[in-house]
């Protein structure tokens, strides 16, 4: 005999009293029971838990209707029951824990809707009995647990929770075109795969091209809980030698045992990365080209001076110099004096020079000469004239009586 019974009520909700065959259901969230309002955190991990009990066996898998709550993430993480028996009044109960796995996504006030279950158990006789239950609606409330949690930061909720870091470099000395592998392992107890952070972006960076690969999620259940894992890899193509470096990162968590919010620095990472030609030709390729204007600028210009002096006559310091390089003194000291006559009227290099040349005018009147005395007493002749033009006429009015 097949019966079907659908009660709201936790407690007993099939009987059958000509068998004394009972089946109950029982909600709650969180560890224990309780009649308070229960306030969680955004991405907390809370356990629904419904329980079934029947004072003769199951004759069959018990079926759990698909719940679904409005920003909150709904898994059965834990496919099975885990079950138990338990003797009450001389009797004993057969008993089955069911868990589905909540994570609010923001803060508000939520209402778990009605579970319908159906369950097969065996009556007195021995006969398959099927029964559909339906649990109590609970309702929950969720808000931040800190105000440091009000910016802009993304954060997630864990018990604890663990980083691993791996570098993969493809030689021991990287050159442009060789990759490096960046590895960032999440762990997290109490929490999801699916919420813990994508750190590593495919950021547009001159130094390298980024090849990210799939993350691999993992939810799995052990007897310490619930342990999620998230593992991004991101293989990066070096392009451009020099100092590379790339960022650190920041995990931001709320300690659900501790009741506080704590930070995860992951350390970036530096690598100097040796040049190709291609890549130097590159890298360098604007003051390349700079540099061969002002070559091919200068060579212009030299071969323009050389044309146009071939009809004129070179200017008088061209000499000069030419003069003082190629040892001919006499020419040099011809135009030297001409120099001097030129700017100031008088035929006696020492009337041109400062006081601390006079020493070396009187060498050059003697005849004791060589480059660096040639040179200095042309560039004294000329720094003077340049001083006698910049200083102005005391009495100009002069010029025009003599006239």
């Amino acid at each position: 005999m097949t019966l079907v019974l659908l009660l709201i009520l936790s407690g007993v909700t099939f009987a059958d009293e000509s068998q004394s065959t009972q089946v109950t259901v029982k909600t709650w969230l969180g560890s224990k029971p309780t009649d308070e309002l229960q306030v969680f955190a955004p991405t907390q991990q809370i356990i629904l838990n419904i329980e079934v009990s029947t004072n003769t066996w199951y004759t069959s898998g018990t079926k759990i209707s698909s719940l679904e709550i409005p920003d909150v993430l709904v898994k059965r993480r834990n496919p099975f029951a885990v079950n138990s028996t338990q003797r009450e009044k001389g009797q004993t109960w057969s008993r089955q824990l069911w868990e589905v796995v909540l994570y609010p996504q923001k803060s508000g006030d939520f209402i778990v809707p009605p579970v319908y279950l159906e369950v097969q158990v065996a009556g007195s006789n021995g006969n398959k009995q099927k029964v559909t239950l339906e649990t109590t609606p609970q309702q929950f409330g969720v808000e931040l647990p800190s105000a440091e949690l009000g910016g802009t930061q993304s954060w997630f909720a864990a018990s604890d929770v663990k980083v691993k870091q791996d570098w993969q470099v493809s030689s021991d000395e990287p050159k442009v075109g060789d990759t490096i592998t960046r590895v960032i392992e999440v762990q997290a107890q109490d929490s999801l795969s699916v919420l813990l952070p994508n750190l590593m972006t495919n950021s547009v960076n001159d130094a390298w091209q980024g090849y990210p690969n799939p993350p691999e999620l993992t939810d799995t259940q052990s007897r310490d809980g619930y342990l999620s894992k998230r593992k991004d890899s991101l293989t990066y193509v070096l392009q451009q030698g020099g100092d590379i470096t790339w960022p650190s990162y920041e995990i931001w968590w709320w300690n659900l045992k501790k009741q506080s919010l704590e930070k995860i620095t992951i350390e970036g990472y530096k690598v100097h990365v040796k040049h190709t030609l291609a890549s130097w030709l590159k890298a360098y390729r604007y003051m390349i080209l700079v540099t061969a204007l002002v070559l091919v600028t200068l060579v212009m210009l030299m071969l323009a001076a050389r044309r146009y002096y071939r009809t004129h006559p070179s200017p008088a310091w061209v000499k000069y110099y030419l003069s003082v390089f190629k040892g001919q003194w006499p020419q040099a000291r011809a135009l030297l004096y001409k120099k001097v006559r030129k700017t100031s009227g008088s035929l006696e290099i020492s009337h041109t020079m400062p006081e601390h040349l006079q020493t070396k005018s009187l060498q050059f009147q003697a005849g004791g000469v060589n480059r660096m005395v040639m040179s200095t007493l042309w560039q004294n002749v000329k720094r003077k004239v340049k001083r006698k033009r910049m200083i102005p006429k005391a009495l100009p009015e002069l010029d025009c009586i003599k006239k």
